[in-house]
């Protein structure tokens, strides 16, 4: 299945080999990744390898998805799944290029994200974490509907807060 479907202002879709370079500078930006693992470790010769195998990944599974601004075709990061051994379970993740903060383009398309995942991926469980100093992922968590659940150590961060929906 080519996962492809719009919000009121957004496009959300498989990964395409022309996301590389907006997403290579994301995964450099200190600021953007300071919650996610840090600036990546990868030389762009090996990201490049894994965007490509993310961009052949067209079947039914939870994955990363692209998002895209309408109007312009803008690429201004990811929102989507992946399975996480800390939560034990598959979490929602997004992260988007600094530029494009502030304009609650997390939320939307977090909501309707987790809404794919529920209704036509059929996933019974979504979790998270969020760092206590990440205000704005928080805020997005509740925000889209997420509960809280309570605190988890997380490696490197300490403890973080555990959120889920169930379907």
């Amino acid at each position: 299945m080519n996962v492809y479907f719009e919000t009121e202002r957004l496009i959300i879709r498989d990964p395409i080999v022309e996301d590389f370079d907006s997403i290579w500078e994301m995964r450099k930006d200190e600021d953007v990744t300071e919650f996610t693992g840090g600036v990546t470790r990868l030389t762009c010769d090996e990201a490049y390898e894994k965007h490509l195998k993310r961009c052949d990944n067209c079947d039914d599974t939870a994955k990363e998805y692209s998002v895209i601004i309408k109007e312009t075709n803008d690429y201004i990061g990811y929102c989507g799944f992946q399975y996480c051994t800390v939560l034990n379970g598959l979490e929602i993740l997004y992260g988007y290029a600094k530029k494009y903060w502030g304009n609650g383009y997390a939320i939307e398309a977090a909501k309707a994200v987790l809404e794919f995942g529920i209704t036509k991926l059929n996933l019974d469980e979504i979790v998270a974490a969020v760092n206590y100093e990440n205000v704005a992922s928080d805020k997005v968590l509740i925000k889209i509907g997420m509960n809280y659940v309570g605190d988890i150590e997380w490696p490197e961060q300490g403890m973080v807060k555990k959120y889920n929906i169930k379907s």
